[in-house]
């Protein structure tokens, strides 16, 4: 290959990848899908289809290339969190507390499990994980419970010391990760639904997250925690001067979170150095931040979306109106939204 020809060919490259990055930055719509009510659940990309659920109960498939429907599944209740796919199955959580398992392929009903007791027991604010041939699913009676993926029968369930659960459990390196209400942070054994070993915080823990075998946690007290996995090895705890509303986005060297009074933070993977700070306005953030092609999407406390550089925290775009409770999801350049009463594709 000449000099020339390859000086050429890497600067097509550039300006290709440059062309792929400010697509999203342009904010088209690709195609638009109308809802029966507002979308109430985060939204999860999955194989070729969109997932989401609204306030009527209804779940719908999408397809993410046309924007037509794949197949839709009727439920009791509000759907709340993000769907939990493993396999052909995903698992899909209802605000009174009602656990469905569907087929992915056609939305068939795997089984349907109805909570078992009655009262705040029966509440569900957030979604479910799966791992160990299970769904883990935290209800508001304080309780997580470990169902199994085949049939929905209880497994085993794990008592906390909160008088409710408000965040969806994760399940990654063979543990169910669990935050409270009360500032604890748990590491179960999903076969046995023992408490392994955990931590805390001065409030609320979100969603914990692990990435290169680590743990983040963020709470409602202003901290982020970075916590080895191996020996449980604490490696920085810090502060940021404000309740921290979602769960940590790790990406790009950086820890991502929003807070309730409208601030995005970045800190730093390595130490927990605070990196920068965006101030986007009255109202908490409630959708945790995408990350996505070097930059950091977010819907503010008023619904407007806006593209940070992740690097820097500069605002270098502005979007429409977006539904700020709902977690948008990204794949191969476009950005999967919902709108009220639409789940929309941006490029």
């Amino acid at each position: 290959m000449s000099k020339k020809f390859f000086v050429f060919a890497l600067v097509f490259a550039l300006l290709i990848a440059g062309i792929a990055s400010a697509a999203l930055a342009a904010g088209r719509a690709v195609w638009s899908f109308n809802t029966d009510a507002f979308i109430t659940g985060n939204i999860a990309v999955a194989g070729d289809l969109i997932l989401a659920g609204d306030a009527s109960g209804k779940f719908y498939a999408v397809n993410k290339n046309t924007g037509r429907l794949a197949w839709s599944y009727y439920g009791k209740n509000s759907i709340v969190g993000t769907p939990a796919v493993s396999g052909s199955s995903v698992v899909i959580s209802q605000a009174d507390g009602t656990i469905a398992c569907l087929n992915l392929n056609n939305g068939n009903v795997i089984w349907n499990k109805e909570a078992d007791i009655e009262g705040v027991g029966l509440t569900v604010v957030d979604g479910a994980a799966i791992g160990d041939g299970k769904a883990y699913i935290a209800r508001g009676d304080g309780v997580l419970y470990a169902l199994s993926l085949a049939n929905g029968q209880t497994v085993w369930t794990y008592k906390t010391e909160s008088y409710e659960l408000r965040t969806a459990p994760n399940f990654a390196e063979n543990y169910v990760l669990l935050g409270e209400q009360n500032g604890k942070f748990d590491m179960i054994d999903p076969k046995t639904g023992k408490r392994v070993t955990g931590g805390g915080s001065g409030g609320a823990v979100n969603t914990p997250v692990v990435s290169n075998g680590d743990i983040y946690f963020s709470s409602w007290d202003g901290s982020v925690q970075r916590v080895q996995i191996k020996g449980v090895t604490p490696k920085w705890n810090s502060k940021v001067g404000d309740p921290i509303t979602t769960k940590p986005v790790v990406a790009g060297g950086r820890v991502f979170v929003g807070t309730a009074n409208g601030l995005v933070f970045a800190l730093s993977v390595e130490n927990g150095n605070i990196l920068w700070r965006y101030d986007a306005g009255d109202g908490s953030i409630e959708a945790a931040p995408v990350f996505a092609d070097s930059a950091l999407y977010i819907v503010t406390g008023q619904g407007s979306l806006l593209a940070l550089d992740a690097q820097t925290g500069r605002e270098r775009a502005a979007f429409g109106e977006y539904s700020r409770t709902s977690t948008p999801a990204y794949e191969n350049g476009t950005l999967f939204i919902a709108s009220g009463t639409s789940i929309n594709a941006l490029r």
